[in-house]
């Protein structure tokens, strides 16, 4: 459950999560940064020690308080917002990290890249007043759109998960909080007129939310994007913000990650394509291959204008092992190479490929 990545692997979730980082700072989400370590007490205060299963033994160190590994981000964005003062003018705050959690999942349900114990989420929160509420779950359900059109993801649904009236202990806030936040998520999906269906108990403890949930190409169904509707974990923390009379209030706060789990987007998208990655994906775009040694510094010449006269940054090999052309090429098709560049006598003399 802890998977490693070798450079191919490293560069595909690279060009995913810069491609995610650009598109939310167009739209004015800024960055934050936090450590993957954090006291007891913070999740305490947060509702995770007592309410969350999957949380790993704490490191005990002599002398000091417990210290976990952090296996949500929320509690670290809850502390950053009380350490600055905010005016109703200032809302929406949004804030956003990537970074990597690790939840103690049980042995039998690891799967791959799509379950594991180490997850790197694309997380946001939005701290905002409640009559911004509409507006910026319409904002991230925009961006959700966008990015699903980008990586070709056509077969999803939305749940919009609620609490299960059966387990109050599970959750956090008044009932009358619950009732209100269901309501306006489902209205607001209901708007859009997007498939979607109640998952009773499928809530977080502290909030409702709006979990999409996408079919792979063998039928499986996964859960990628998640938007969180919270209106308890501000009254935990203590967070404000002064209104327009001057008067202290509690922000509402939105959870939202649109990849979700960036190893599990990453196991959908290769069997999506089934390895065969558009050209702005592809860990390799470009092979360029020389027929013999004697052409492999066009073949560096050629590198070099591509990289150069490119608007973008493309990811060429030149393939200068001492093997056949013919067995290059069935390489490069094997392995899905968008572009296979050819270069001889006739294109060093041309100046072509």
């Amino acid at each position: 459950g802890l998977p490693l990545f070798y450079p191919k692997g490293a560069i595909l979730r690279r060009v995913v999560e810069d491609y995610i980082t650009n598109l939310q700072e167009q739209k004015d989400y800024e960055p934050i940064w936090i450590p993957h370590i954090t006291k007891g007490d913070l999740y305490k205060k947060s509702g995770h020690l007592d309410k969350y299963d999957a949380l790993y033994p704490p490191m005990k160190l002599k002398g000091e308080a417990d210290y976990y590994l952090k296996p949500m981000n929320c509690p670290h964005f809850m502390m950053l917002y009380k350490t600055t003062g905010h005016s109703y003018r200032d809302l929406p705050v949004r804030w956003t990290s990537t970074t990597t959690n690790y939840r103690y999942e049980k042995s039998g349900e690891l799967s791959g890249l799509t379950r594991v114990r180490s997850l790197t989420q694309d997380d946001c929160h939005v701290f905002l007043r409640r009559d911004q509420i509409a507006q910026e779950v319409n904002l991230m359900l925009d961006m959700i759109q966008e990015v699903y059109a980008k990586f070709g993801f056509k077969d999803f649904w939305v749940r919009v998960s609620t609490r299960d009236p059966k387990s109050k202990k599970k959750y956090i806030g008044d009932k009358e909080v619950w009732d209100e936040s269901e309501k306006v998520l489902s209205h607001l999906i209901e708007k859009r007129g997007w498939k979607h269906q109640i998952g009773e108990g499928e809530a977080a403890f502290y909030g409702p939310k709006l979990d999409f949930i996408f079919k792979d190409v063998l039928g499986r169904e996964w859960q990628l994007s998640t938007i969180q509707l919270d209106m308890n974990l501000s009254g935990r923390f203590e967070l404000e913000y002064t209104d327009e009379n001057g008067k202290k209030q509690q922000p509402i706060i939105l959870h939202r990650a649109i990849l979700g789990s960036t190893e599990r987007f990453l196991g959908i998208l290769i069997e999506h394509y089934a390895g065969a990655f558009p050209l702005w994906l592809a860990p390799e775009q470009i092979w360029i291959l020389p027929i013999s040694d004697k052409f492999i510094s066009f073949a560096n010449k050629v590198t070099e204008k591509l990289k150069t006269e490119s608007k973008e940054s493309l990811r060429i090999v030149v393939k200068s092992e001492n093997e056949t052309l013919g067995k290059k090429i069935r390489e490069g098709e094997l392995q899905k190479i968008p572009y296979l560049l050819i270069v001889g006598e006739r294109e060093a003399e041309s100046n072509t490929v």
